[in-house]
């Protein structure tokens, strides 16, 4: 859940849920929210005299990247070229990287034509690559071999300043990090392995719940 202060003196709420649980809804969205606010009794009780000023809405998972990220006379920069789900607030990060990164790109286009293609494709390589970083750790943020390194943090291999450097945008180009991000999945492979009932029963969670 999320409990976000917005400059204006409102508020904004609101729960990510698995698509499975938003099927048992059986009354309106508004009641349905106000249910799930119940069972957090800390929050119920911060908007026990709050006012709703605007509906409640509910929305999919909406994660895209555009195929092309250029093509003539244009170049896609932030939203517009890809969004990811916004679990680590990665939006802003990825406008600006992109902006500057497609800066560069349409200079060498302006100033050396004939390395135009190359630029451009070298672009877009680098911002599918930086989503693939971050997304590998978005898409399993649920796991329980996940939670289980979360919750007993040990910082052998310097996972624990890698993990860090991740969450806070050193996802493209070359850093120093990278061996230590390799030692985190490794880890977390190796608890998927150490504990396979529960690895396959949150698979069949997970692939039960992202079905079309």
């Amino acid at each position: 859940m999320w409990f976000i202060p917005l400059p204006d003196g409102d508020t904004s709420v609101g729960a990510v849920t698995w698509p499975y649980y938003m099927k048992t809804r059986q009354t309106d969205i508004e009641t349905f929210f106000r249910d799930i606010i119940a069972q957090a009794p800390e929050l119920a009780a911060r908007l026990a005299s709050a006012e709703m000023v605007t509906p409640v809405e509910a929305t999919g998972n909406f994660s895209y990247f555009c195929e092309r990220a250029y093509g003539p006379n244009y170049i896609l920069l932030g939203d517009a070229l890809s969004f990811i789900d916004p679990v680590f607030s990665s939006g802003v990060l990825l406008a600006m990287q992109s902006a500057f990164a497609a800066a560069d790109a349409v200079d060498t286009c302006l100033r050396h034509p004939k390395e135009a293609q190359a630029t451009l494709v070298g672009y877009q390589r680098a911002m599918r690559e930086g989503l693939r970083k971050l997304s590998w750790f978005i898409y399993r943020i649920n796991h329980p071999s996940m939670r289980d390194l979360f919750m007993g943090p040990r910082n052998i291999f310097r996972v624990k300043e890698a993990l860090l450097s991740v969450l806070a945008g050193d996802i493209f180009g070359d850093t120093p990090i990278w061996r230590s991000v390799t030692m985190f999945k490794a880890i977390y492979y190796w608890n998927q392995i150490r504990h396979p009932r529960r690895s396959i029963a949150a698979w069949q969670r997970r692939r039960v719940s992202i079905r079309v």
